[in-house]
């Protein structure tokens, strides 16, 4: 089905924006995208598996197999790769669909009603439709939540990343074989975990640590200390301890969420917000930038059957009414995922890894909540796996708009 063609306008260009502004222009939409940093900066690896291990001498606890089952279950793979390279790929993309992106445009200004946005040197720009998808901050969400600022939540623990050179751990067999297997690691202990895998071939080796700190939400990151890194993790897996050896550098970002929204689209419905700007969520289940993507197909599904402006706010609703609810059951996943990874040792930590590492239940005897996971590894549960990987966003919007034909106004 081929709507009007709109004209719409994203603000923010990370990949919730970038993503929009793909599948928009893939329906023939006319989109500017508004970036307020001054330039946009710029590769994926099929892992084996996903494997959880004790923090203190790296035995598994569990594995989850990736490939080839996620292509064969679910027709796709699951891909490992860094954020820069997965923007680069989005931007190229938009790029070459025609999207015009403008750097350096600071929004200083919202009118919901027109739809419009100010930038700070008094350029306007109009639309039929504003999608703020500028982040935790976002200064689009202010047009939707009126009446106060929206609770930004920063979690008890930053993420400290790094890339650590795959030359630099050829030479330790420990190492290299690390390296060289195309799977994730993660070591899961009290207080903090430690997310790994190869990216770009094995040219990198992308170490993300999770334990408590503090920095501003949003900040840009900030060179954490190494001494502090070896402090941590020197009781941990030996292993961890030559990886830290190897850092180069290593960069302190806030792990955080926001409060639950209550709507997404503006009183006008005019304006709508997608990824972070609604449902900022903590890293603990790696959904964030999939949230974001399925965001902005699902858009572009609804905006495809709008042939007049008129229609746009009933649309923006039933955007709403498809992704709210699967969004926020994502970000309690997350968050409750961190909780569960981070136990102290003790009876329930022992309790969780006996859980873990349980064979799955028939279905019959499994939970009927499909959001309801009944092994801790959410990865691995026979029910939450799929409800999570096996979800089509253009296939789920097709059926929800054909099953809600009211959704759709009569011209």
């Amino acid at each position: 089905m081929a709507g009007k063609k709109l004209a719409i306008v994203i603000v923010g260009a990370g990949i919730a924006g970038l993503a929009a502004a793909i599948a928009l222009r893939e329906k023939g939409h006319q989109v500017t995208v508004l970036e307020a940093a001054p330039q946009i900066s710029k590769l994926a690896t099929w892992p084996r598996s996903i494997t959880l291990k004790r923090w203190q001498n790296g035995a598994n606890i569990t594995k989850t197999p990736l490939y080839p089952r996620m292509e064969e279950v679910y027709g796709y793979p699951y891909f490992l790769i860094h954020r820069g390279d997965l923007h680069k790929v989005l931007l190229d993309r938009a790029y070459e669909v025609g999207t015009v992106i403008k750097v350096n445009s600071f929004v200083s200004e919202v009118n919901e009603a027109a739809p419009s946005v100010t930038l700070n040197d008094g350029t306007v720009y109009r639309a039929d439709l504003l999608i703020g998808a500028d982040g935790i901050k976002s200064q689009v969400r202010k047009a939707v939540i009126t009446d106060r600022d929206v609770e930004i939540i920063p979690d008890p623990n930053c993420a400290y990343r790094t890339l650590i050179p795959g030359e630099l751990m050829m030479d330790d067999p420990e190492l290299k074989a690390l390296i060289e297997s195309p799977a994730a690691n993660c070591w899961i202990g009290p207080e903090g975990h430690i997310m790994a895998y190869p990216i770009r071939n094995g040219a990198l080796y992308n170490f993300v640590m999770c334990h408590p700190g503090s920095v501003p939400v949003g900040q840009p990151n900030e060179q954490a200390s190494l001494d502090d890194m070896n402090e941590r993790y020197k009781t941990w897996d030996p292993v961890i301890c030559k990886l830290i050896a190897l850092v180069p550098q290593c960069l302190k970002w806030q792990n955080a969420e926001i409060e639950k929204l209550e709507t997404w689209v503006s009183q006008s419905g005019k304006v709508v917000l997608i990824g972070d700007s609604s449902h900022a969520m903590v890293p603990y289940m790696a959904q964030g930038a999939a949230m974001a993507v399925e965001d902005a197909v699902t858009l572009a599904e609804c905006l495809d059957r709008v042939s007049e402006p008129a229609q746009i706010p009933d649309m923006m609703k039933q955007f709403q009414d498809i992704r709210l609810n699967r969004c926020y059951l994502i970000l309690d996943g997350a968050r409750n995922n961190g909780g569960v990874w981070h136990l102290p040792d003790g009876p329930a930590q022992q309790e969780r890894d006996k859980r873990m590492g349980e064979p799955p239940k028939p279905l019959e005897q499994q939970s009927e909540a499909a959001d309801t996971a009944e092994n801790p590894n959410k990865w691995s549960d026979p029910k939450f796996q799929p409800w999570m990987f096996g979800y089509d966003a253009r296939v789920e919007t097709i059926s929800y708009l054909k099953n809600h034909p009211a959704a759709i106004l009569a011209v």
